[in-house]
């Protein structure tokens, strides 16, 4: 082989080695940010999904609101802060962990949908597990 194929073999090596450890970084920042938390139910107020070729590969977003203690906040995030669900419609409804000192802080768990009034409940029963 080349030296050519060397140093690009090399730089895609380095690239997937800092992708990942960016990721879990980012994974251990959102276990920080959730410290004591709880649940509530997310509705989804936008989602963006971004093709996959071109200037946004990969940064599709969602941006959803909850309601803690009589208060309603609005979060968001893209793919590459945290795994988003899989095609959400406006106002689809799904678990949210939130930080119960700093409700601000929170993330939407794109694998546990709300689809009817008992799903919360049931979810909660069974033990909800973060993913991370």
């Amino acid at each position: 082989m080349e030296k050519k194929n060397y140093i690009l073999i090399l730089i895609i090596i380095i690239g997937l080695i800092m992708l990942l450890w960016g990721k879990e970084l980012g994974k251990k920042e959102i276990k920080k940010d959730l410290g004591d938390y709880d649940f509530t139910i997310g509705v989804v107020e936008a989602y963006f999904r971004r093709g996959t070729i071109g200037y946004n590969v990969g940064r599709s977003s969602i941006t959803y609101s909850y309601t803690v203690g009589g208060i309603r906040y609005m979060n968001n995030y893209d793919m590459l802060f945290y795994k988003l669900p899989s095609s959400p419609d406006v106002n689809d409804k799904f678990v949210v962990a939130y930080n119960k000192n700093d409700p601000q802080k929170s993330i939407l768990l794109g694998d546990y949908a709300i689809k009817n009034d008992e799903d919360f409940n049931n979810f909660i029963k069974e033990g909800i597990k973060i993913s991370f």
